[in-house]
């Protein structure tokens, strides 16, 4: 039961990162290389929270959904991973939205700063 409620908790962090780069790929935000590296990093972090678990308990000789060991501590904890490489993966899409549209205001100051100094 314990970690029906481990994954239960991770998968709309973990949908939400996916549906936010097809979002932006949809929308052409981001390149299709930045989307492919996503999308792998999400399914990524997926498969690790859905098969590892089972199958550390299988190679130990237990049933694979047996989850006595695994405390609230450890829930808790895996889920604070998963929402943090959310956040993280945010503030960096942001930042690099933030550098590019500085990027775009300083040539555009240094095209009207040579159209005057011509002048």
């Amino acid at each position: 039961m314990r970690y029906i409620t481990l994954v239960l908790l991770n998968m709309p962090i973990i949908l939400l990162g996916l549906f936010n780069i097809i979002t932006q790929y949809k929308v052409k935000k981001v390149t299709k290389q930045r989307f492919r590296h996503q999308v792998f990093l999400w399914s990524i972090i997926l498969a690790v929270l859905v098969f590892s678990f089972p199958i550390y308990n299988y190679s130990i000789g237990k049933p694979p959904l047996d989850s006595a060991e695994l405390s609230l501590f450890d829930i808790a904890q895996t889920t604070a991973i998963v929402a943090l490489v959310y956040v993280v993966n945010s503030q960096r899409r942001k930042v690099e939205k933030a550098e590019k549209t500085l990027r775009d205001l300083h040539q555009e100051i240094s095209i009207k700063l040579s159209a005057i100094n011509r002048e």
